[in-house]
């Protein structure tokens, strides 16, 4: 998931990067832009309130009047105090942060009233039972939309998950047709009777493709200041729920490279560790290709809907949108699109004798 751009210096002067080197241009924050700077090697101030940042794939300068959050990802070189001063002077965070790691160095100004803070909305929302129980049933739809090719849903059910209107209802629907769709999955593998919570190697495959994806929606959360772990889903506290919540709509990606990992006849008789690897690479290769967003009107890589899914909740938390829409792959269809006020990062144009199957 690393981040490449041109060897020349960048400087902000768009709503979004193609290459997501800045993320976000808010309605309600003035037009600031929240920037992510991937295994940073160098800090140098600039003329007024710019600073050049050197980042592994290219270079960036910021004006921190501009800036609405500064997140430093993987390994990286000093940071000068001073930088650290004007972050504060300006109210900008300062997130550091490595795969897999929960709980990050976090640098925050010093508290005063701030009317678009997201983190107490997302927290209010939370609590309101009608607005957490919208949220959890949006993720359980594009959960199940899509997996629809293992487990049929009939118009019915989808009704009922429709009327839901508290987590019990929800909750026990979702436990209902996953019970279901994992006694397909293994059946179409030939591991009929095995159960998603054993220990096997197919299993273990998934489980370890799910904390890969897992410390990328964690990196997005954390980059646009949310809470990893006030979920409406997952409401737990001790561990990361909202980026389970948000994993949802795109568990499919690490199911399908599992299957198609076990389904070669050469890694039958592999040894469980083979069995994981090759299916995290198979992930990767996933991740990296090019589909159609039909509520963004875009082709980008699928690794981009992992950010969209975060940057759909932001919007919907800040109220530039009324509805909760995460980005899913699909196909063009006619007809008026569902109005959304946020972009992928990443948008390209495709031939579409490139488009994978669908």
């Amino acid at each position: 998931m690393n981040t490449t751009v041109e060897n020349s210096t960048t400087e902000i002067t768009k709503i979004q990067h193609p290459n997501s080197i800045w993320t976000w241009k808010s309605n309600q924050r003035g037009g600031k832009v929240s920037i992510w700077l991937p295994y940073l090697s160098k800090v140098e101030k600039k003329k007024g309130s710019s600073w050049l940042f050197e980042y592994k794939g290219g270079e960036l300068v910021a004006d921190l009047n501009k800036v609405d959050c500064v997140m430093v990802y993987g390994a990286s070189g000093s940071l000068p105090v001073a930088l650290i001063d004007e972050l504060k002077i300006r109210r900008i965070p300062l997130v550091i942060h490595r795969r897999n790691m929960v709980s990050p160095a976090v640098f925050l100004p010093g508290l005063r009233p701030d009317p678009n803070d997201l983190l107490t909305r997302q927290i209010l929302f939370r609590e309101n039972e009608t607005k957490s129980v919208y949220i959890s049933r949006q993720l359980i739809r594009a959960r199940f939309r899509g997996v629809e090719n293992t487990l049929s849903i009939a118009d019915v059910q989808w009704r009922k998950l429709n009327r839901a209107r508290n987590h019990v209802s929800l909750r026990a629907l979702e436990a209902e047709w996953s019970k279901k769709y994992w006694k397909n999955y293994f059946s179409a593998l030939g591991l009929a009777g095995t159960r998603r919570r054993e220990k096997t190697p197919a299993t273990n495959a998934l489980n370890a493709c799910s904390m890969f994806l897992t410390g990328i929606l964690l990196r997005w959360t954390l980059a646009h200041r949310l809470s990893p772990c006030h979920g409406y889903l997952h409401v737990g506290t001790d561990y990361a729920g909202l980026v389970y919540d948000l994993m949802e709509p795109y568990r499919y990606l690490l199911e399908t490279a599992v299957a198609e990992i076990l389904q070669k006849e050469e890694m039958r008789t592999r040894e469980e560790k083979d069995i994981t690897g090759a299916s995290i690479e198979q992930l990767k290769r996933l991740l990296e290709v090019i589909v159609y967003v039909p509520a963004t009107r875009q082709y980008v890589r699928r690794k981009n809907l992992l950010h969209g899914v975060v940057l759909a909740l932001r919007t919907y938390l800040a109220g530039d949108m009324k509805k909760f829409v995460p980005p899913v792959e699909g196909t063009k269809r006619g007809g008026r699109p569902v109005k959304v006020s946020y972009r992928l990062p990443g948008g390209t144009s495709i031939n579409k004798m490139e488009m994978p199957p669908f």
